[in-house]
């Protein structure tokens, strides 16, 4: 049996972090993680946990979606779990469970109540055990926690922090194969609000910038919309909002009979830069996800960048397209 604490509103105005980590039951919301693990050998791995919890039509239902990519062999592995009625779920101030095997359990450090994180995730081909340590205070991005989703109107907005710098140590089996000892970084957000699922105008393309210098950057795009908004964080912790940028896709490839941007040009700060993805993404039941290095003008690789594109932006679809079968 599952369990869920909830708190009433839409976390718009926001109230402290703790108490928006909670379920609201009048949103759509999701719990993500994202973060690299490597040994010092070459090997790299990308990883990925959400939990998330929609609403559509008045039908409720959570989805857990765990995936791993091995870039020695350019191998996606996913496990994707729709759960109705909330069984087996646990979503508390503390712990985000399913099914007593892929979990988060989230406890205090210097920087906050929930800086220390445990992530177990279980796949068919995969496991990952990590421990997860934040080095920065949370951040609330764009106008005060507060993101427009690409409509103008109080209702299509959600509520938005993260930790952004988690410094991640642990172990990852794949295949049969073992790999102890692996250090990296992790990004977890926390997200949501009422905006429409359904409507392809709130669809977006998130990039997630983790510089080598600790230094961090979300940019949040809604390019069919021309909105664009985000968040700078300094190695210190401090963090602004950054809504004047340019980004530029040089790149659509297709994608499982879908259209997405793959590859782009930034322009921030008075500084130039190219996102370019490591190998081809893969498509989690509602979005496609990759792994990309920044470079600058000069070819020096700066950091890594995790990327998030829904198909709405350059395809028509819809939410519901994810319980159609293939």
């Amino acid at each position: 049996m599952g369990k869920t604490t909830y708190i009433d509103g839409t976390g718009i105005p926001h109230r402290s972090f703790d108490e928006e980590f909670l379920t609201h039951k009048k949103c759509s919301e999701w719990w993500y993680c994202t973060g690299y693990l490597e040994d010092g050998s070459g090997s790299l791995f990308g990883y990925q946990f959400t939990l998330a919890k929609g609403r559509i039509f008045g039908i409720r239902f959570r989805m857990l979606i765990c995936s791993l990519t091995d870039f020695r062999t350019n191998k996606h592995y996913n496990t994707q779990i729709p759960i109705f009625f909330g069984k087996g779920v646990t979503t508390t101030a503390d712990l985000l469970e399913v099914d007593g095997k892929t979990r988060m359990n989230f406890s205090p450090n210097q920087y906050s109540n929930k800086g220390s994180m445990h992530l177990q995730m279980d796949g068919k081909e995969f496991s990952l055990s990590v421990n997860l340590e934040a080095a920065k205070p949370p951040v609330w991005h764009c106008d005060d926690g507060v993101l427009q989703m690409g409509i103008p109107g109080d209702k299509e907005r959600t509520y938005y922090y993260s930790f952004t710098n988690l410094a991640a140590k642990g172990s990852i089996k794949v295949n049969g194969e073992n790999f102890d000892g692996l250090t990296g970084k992790t990004w977890f957000d926390r997200q949501g609000g009422t905006y429409t699922l359904t409507d392809s105008k709130t669809c977006w393309e998130w990039f997630s910038l983790r510089f080598f210098d600790n230094t961090e950057v979300m940019l949040f795009a809604f390019p069919q919309d021309d909105y664009y908004d985000g968040t700078a964080i300094d190695a210190d912790g401090a963090y602004r909002r950054l809504n004047d940028y340019s980004l530029e896709a040089t790149d659509v490839i297709t994608f499982e009979g879908r259209k997405f941007s793959n590859g782009w040009k930034l322009e921030m700060n008075g500084m130039k830069y190219t996102i370019t993805p490591r190998i081809d993404g893969m498509f989690n039941v509602f979005f496609f996800e990759l792994l990309a290095d920044i470079m600058d003008e000069n070819g020096n690789m700066l950091g890594y960048c995790f990327v998030e594109l829904l198909p709405g932006v350059r395809n028509k679809t819809s939410a519901l397209d994810a319980f159609k079968k293939k």
